[in-house]
């Protein structure tokens, strides 16, 4: 026989079920009064008018552009936890592969430190002859960097690959050295080794960063650094022109893009997709539960337009869906039209550009590639 206390249980369940059934929610709790505010968005969303911005261009316009973004990098750097050490990773494991289309993989693990091993892919037409211009790829929020070179994996790779996926072979195809760099948490860096990993990828490497005064952001922007200290030195063999250091992604890998361009000035363009609205009309307002983009403290200092006004004055372009649920292009544009300030300061105002699909949260390389290679086409 069942006790009272789980007969009631029983009742409060098939209750919450029809309820359900019936699209209506089942609220436990007693009506909150009108003058009571209880939801935790509803003071982040208050206090978000009174974040003060101290570094923001917006409030430090009469100080140099230069010396200003000297100010704003150091800070950013220190609130991300981005580092570089200027060590060169070691190659381990270094493997040829041919794809089709004559193109040619060389892959390697980049030893960057005690436990961090960097999967890193050169894909590239060998007939062409150096030095080449090189475009580091960054895949976002998917099943891994080799949707880069279009190989599939997952059945769900199928449709991505169909969707313009394979960046790097793009890129290659454009007469670059595609460098295709595996992000933390996806891929072969997924997480293996906690006892009962969260459902979301990226959440837990997130918040043990913060145990560590770091960020999962900044930790990948100073893996591409690592990425960028290993070509500068000559051991993948191949011959660069690193003057012409550029970067991609889109999603979650162009996030990591517009960070590695504010914050390491080698790279010298960069396309950047689906990533980039202000911080408070974005992911302040939300539901977030993979924490790659929250960066303590950082509506203190700056906002969106300012982290890409560290870019100034190198050429950038962001693409966006007019439909993106999570990043439109409405939201590009406004931080683009603020940040032209500090290029305009820079006496570059034309090298920032942005480029509108009709789509959603997606890769839209039709879109993407002929407005990159009109900016910098306008600037050669």
């Amino acid at each position: 026989m069942l006790s009272p206390a789980r007969v009631h249980a029983l009742a409060l369940a098939i209750k919450r079920r029809m309820k359900r059934h019936m699209g209506a929610g089942h609220d436990p709790y007693p009506p909150c009064p009108d003058d009571i505010q209880l939801s935790p968005s509803l003071r982040h969303v208050h206090d978000y008018e009174a974040a003060p911005l101290r570094l923001s261009w917006r409030n430090n316009s009469d100080a140099g552009a230069a010396e200003w973004q000297q100010t704003a990098r150091a800070k950013l750097a220190e609130l991300c936890g981005y580092a570089n050490d200027g060590k060169i990773p070691e190659a381990r494991h270094e493997q040829s592969h041919a794809l089709a289309g004559s193109f040619m993989r060389k892959s390697c693990y980049l030893h960057a430190g005690t436990a961090r091993d960097i999967p890193v892919h050169l894909i590239f037409n060998p007939a062409l002859a150096g030095p080449r211009p090189v475009m580091i790829c960054l895949q976002g929020t998917n099943s891994g960097v080799h949707l880069s070179w279009g190989e599939v994996r997952l059945p769900a790779d199928v449709e991505r690959i169909a969707r313009g996926a394979p960046n790097a072979l793009q890129a290659a195809a454009r007469g670059y050295i595609a460098v295709a760099v595996e992000q933390s948490c996806f891929g072969e860096r997924r997480e293996q080794c906690l006892a009962k990993p969260s459902r979301d990828p990226c959440i837990d490497a997130a918040n043990h960063a913060l145990l560590l005064g770091r960020t999962l952001l900044g930790e990948r922007v100073s893996d591409v650094s690592a990425v960028i200290n290993w070509l500068q030195s000559s051991a993948h063999g191949l011959t660069l022109d690193l003057s012409r250091l550029h970067i991609m992604g889109n999603s979650s890998g162009g996030s990591t893009a517009l960070y590695s361009s504010a914050l390491d000035l080698r790279i010298q363009a960069a396309l950047i997709g689906g990533s980039t609205g202000y911080l408070r009309d974005s992911i302040g307002r939300r539901g977030d539960a993979s924490g790659q983009n929250v960066i303590p403290g950082i509506l203190n200092w700056l906002e969106m337009d300012d982290i890409l006004a560290l870019s100034a004055p190198r050429p950038v372009l962001l693409f966006a869906g007019r439909k993106d649920h999570i990043w439109p292009f409405a939201g590009a544009e406004a931080v683009a039209e603020s940040a032209r300030a500090v290029y305009r300061a820079l006496g570059a105002p034309d090298r920032l550009h942005t480029a509108a699909a009709e789509g959603g949260h997606s890769y839209h390389p039709d879109i993407a590639w002929p407005a990159f290679e009109a900016l910098m086409a306008a600037g050669a």
